[in-house]
């Protein structure tokens, strides 16, 4: 076994519970509250476990690692006061949604239908090889106890049976609409900060293009429920797009890293994002929806087989970039080269340019092989992932310029030196002192490193035809924190904030290069936001108050 799924996350869990959409009936609010417990013991005979559904507010269900699985096993066989409460909403067919608890009701489920036991019983998921090694590994660490049926007729273990006979899973009702128990899951795991801004962002923009897009590409197993909005006829075809866009991207480009959830939702947000130019294409109408989101997940997948050869497709011609090349460094994944390559890709696809790339392809290589330092220095002065790709993404473009000009040959004092030249007059933050103090002796193509620093001056952000217009995703992101962080007063005139009353400003003005980042952005009264226009706070504060 390898040890990603000790350290990491797993997802034997995810299949135990399926998913199911919370949908409005008119007799919700008049319900009384029905709350009640269910002994551990019990559990399996109970009529309960047949109307069990993940509701479709709930992240799946693969956070925990396997050490907190079997810490969590460990406390329910030791101590019979283990905390163990599930949050639910109830359809008026009586079935029970699990809001908040999902991990622990998954795990509960699995135990009792002894998927830790024996991986191979009949109602049993079909578990992979990496699910059945995780399965192994609780297997090892607590014995015969892994089989729940055993702890509950084996005299040996009546010790650890008694304990679990005292347990109890407390069902606690939220009466109301479906709105009403996603905003209670959303108070509680934003209180207790479980949920990551990715997930958060992701829920909040349910019934939207982007939220259908997500689930479909992120969710492998139980995305139809979420998806059945778009109309049953129609989701078929966005639910096999989904698992090719997931299998290309997560298993081939970053062949199976161990990224959170709310990681691999804020990667495909980000992704969609580029494609769109950044731009608010993100809508809620029903109309035509179906076919929105199949054609932006069809753009996605066009863009990442460019990337890499989907398996078993040998219709669509793809570059093959290697990723541990591209987009690794010491083993690791590293999101912000990804995007930045996958913009370029995306720019050079649109622009039928894929074959100029190619004929320069072996000297862009070289050169990122050899001057790794360009990519540490610039995501280290401007930031990781989404703050820091769009300027890595200047420096791979000026590799491919420098290819273009130089010969890519090390050995050669003047091709060195001009490639050294280049990127420093290029970019100011690159620190090459270890070639200068091994002698520069000024033998160098001054017309290529003209035409290079040229080039890259054109791509400055600044100067770029590039929309700075803050996405859907940011703006939900900024008033959450706001509501989380009880940011309530306006930069601009100091007065108390109403969440549903701002505007979202840019602290850089799109004017100056302000970017349609997160950290670029803040919440201010509508009347402050048109004051301010251009200017710096400073400037619209002097102008208010005088100064």
């Amino acid at each position: 076994m390898t040890g990603r799924s000790v350290m990491g996350t797993t997802t034997i869990l995810k299949n135990v519970l399926d998913r199911k959409p919370m949908v409005a009936f008119p007799t919700q609010y008049a319900l009384k509250p029905r709350h009640f417990e269910v002994k551990i013991k019990d559990l399996e005979n109970s009529q309960i476990i047949e109307q069990l559904y993940k509701a479709d507010n709930q992240r799946s269900t693969e956070y925990w690692r396997l050490e907190e699985i079997v810490e969590f096993m460990q406390e329910c066989m030791s101590n019979p006061n283990t905390w163990l409460t599930v949050l639910y909403w109830m359809d008026e067919n009586g079935n029970i949604y699990v809001i908040d608890g999902g991990h622990r009701v998954s795990l509960l489920v699995a135990w009792i239908k002894r998927y830790f036991a024996d991986e191979q019983v009949i109602s049993a998921p079909n578990f992979n090889d990496q699910q059945k090694a995780d399965l192994r590994y609780i297997r090892d660490r607590i014995k015969e106890c892994s089989d729940f049926q055993k702890i509950m007729t084996d005299p040996s273990l009546i010790k650890i049976k008694e304990n679990i006979e005292k347990l109890s899973i407390r069902f606690m009702h939220v009466v109301g609409s479906p709105e009403d128990a996603r905003k209670a899951f959303e108070s509680i795991n934003s209180k207790s900060k479980r949920l990551d801004r990715w997930e958060e962002a992701h829920l909040k923009n349910r019934g939207r293009d982007t939220f259908y897009a997500i689930y479909a590409c992120c969710y492998l197993s139980d995305n139809r429920a979420n998806l059945i909005d778009l109309g049953e006829n129609e989701i078929n075809r966005i639910i096999v797009l989904g698992e090719k866009i997931h299998n290309l991207l997560f298993r081939n480009i970053l062949l199976d890293t161990d990224l959170t959830h709310g990681k691999r939702i804020g990667l495909v947000t980000e992704l969609l994002n580029i494609i769109s130019n950044d731009s608010d294409m993100d809508s809620d109408e029903s109309d035509g929806q179906a076919l929105r989101v199949y054609e932006r997940l069809s753009e996605l997948y066009t863009i990442l087989f460019r990337i890499a050869k989907p398996e078993g497709d040998n219709r669509n011609v793809s570059l093959g970039l290697h990723p541990q090349l591209y987009f690794f460094k010491d083993g690791r994944f590293q999101i912000t080269s990804f995007l930045a390559w996958f913009a370029i890709i995306a720019e050079l696809h649109n622009e039928n340019k894929l074959q100029y790339f190619t004929s320069v392809r072996k000297s862009v290589e070289t050169l990122i092989a050899n001057f790794p330092i360009a990519t540490t220095e610039t995501v280290g002065k401007f930031g990781s992932g989404i703050k820091g790709y769009d300027r890595l993404q200047i420096v791979y473009k000026a590799f491919i310029k420098i290819s273009s000009k130089v010969d890519i040959d090390f050995d050669d004092e003047l091709n060195l030196n001009t490639i050294i030249l280049a990127l420093s007059k290029s970019f100011d933050y690159l620190n090459f002192n270890e070639h200068l103090e091994a002698g520069f002796h000024g033998i160098m193509d001054e017309q290529a490193i003209k035409d290079i620093v040229a080039y890259v001056q054109k791509l400055k952000p600044d100067e770029r035809p590039k929309s700075h217009k803050f996405s859907l995703t940011t703006k939900t992101i900024l008033r959450q924190k706001f509501n989380i962080h009880n940011q309530n007063f306006c930069r601009i005139c100091d007065g108390l904030l109403h969440s549903s009353s701002t505007e979202v400003d840019h602290r850089i003005a799109m004017s100056l290069g302000g970017e349609g980042h997160i950290d670029n952005a803040v919440l201010l009264h509508p009347y402050c936001n048109r004051l301010k226009s251009d200017r710096t706070e400073e400037e619209a504060r002097a102008a208010l108050f005088g100064a």
